[in-house]
């Protein structure tokens, strides 16, 4: 059972302590969003215009916007997980820091966007030509892909491989060596997923109250469930990566904070 092992909950626990010391590091997630929509919709509107419905030149615009978006967000991600190894070794993070280290792993970050971004077209071509077994499939193939590349981005930053290395790497890490990884990111989902949906709840109440013509109370409450929920996205978003690189840098035999736990316990051999 999830609860009788201390282990990733104590992983939980160090990967939100140690965000808490580099609070900063909290731009680098709005940062992201805002870099990928910007870079998205440079590409794709003008394209949609100028191209007049033609499907081919609107299919590559989409293709050259998923690609250089996901790039820069990878920058960013790559940035916490350098931000959380220095904070780890003792070192004080910036933002300007994290992200001149990131972004000397440009090639490797930029390949495998490319590979991320064909794999996604894949399974989204499958849903959409085989109807009710495609999106069977493409459910499937989507979550097996997850998983897969659920320590891409810490391998991509500490370990100089190419997309199809960094992904053997990735999902080897989670075979060979698997235990709590799944129950640590379960805590971390629920744990955000629960703000989340508190935060939802505040911007619903607000919607609906501004509807019963009190837009006075309500709009400020919309706002502020909608600034909450925004903010508990890129608070997850920066920590979790702190925590996948926690991991990371267990399996790799290099230096962790002290979870308090037998650490050991966190993987398994398979």
């Amino acid at each position: 059972m999830a609860g009788s092992n201390p282990t990733g909950k104590a992983i939980l626990k160090a990967s939100l302590d140690l965000f808490r010391q580099d609070r900063q590091m909290i731009w680098l997630p709005f940062m992201a969003a805002a870099t990928a929509f910007v870079t998205f919709a440079v590409i794709t509107v003008p394209v949609a215009v100028v191209a007049d419905h033609s499907g081919i030149a609107i299919f590559i615009a989409l293709a050259v916007a998923s690609v250089v978006a996901t790039s820069s967000t990878l920058i960013f991600n790559v940035a916490l997980c350098f931000a959380a190894a220095d904070r780890i070794e003792g070192r004080y993070p910036t933002v300007g820091g994290a992200l001149g280290q990131a972004w000397q792993r440009k090639g490797a970050i930029f390949k495998w966007a490319i590979l991320s971004a064909v794999v996604g077209t894949v399974i989204r071509m499958l849903e959409e030509r085989l109807g009710l077994i495609g999106r069977i499939i493409g459910v499937a193939a989507g979550l097996a892909w997850a998983v897969a590349t659920f320590m891409v981005v810490p391998v991509l930053a500490f370990e100089d491989v190419g997309p199809i290395e960094a992904l053997k790497r990735s999902a080897s890490i989670l075979r060979q060596r698997f235990g709590t990884v799944a129950r640590g990111g379960l805590r971390f989902g629920f744990l955000f997923l629960g703000l989340s949906l508190a935060a939802v709840a505040v911007m619903a109440l607000g919607i609906v109250v501004s509807i019963a013509n009190l837009p006075l109370v309500g709009f400020p409450l919309a706002v502020l469930g909608f600034a909450a929920l925004l903010g508990v996205a890129m608070y997850a978003s920066a920590a979790g990566m702190y925590m996948r690189t926690i991991l990371y840098r267990f399996v790799t035999d290099r230096p962790i904070p002290d979870l308090g736990v037998d650490v050991s316990q966190a993987f398994h051999t398979r």
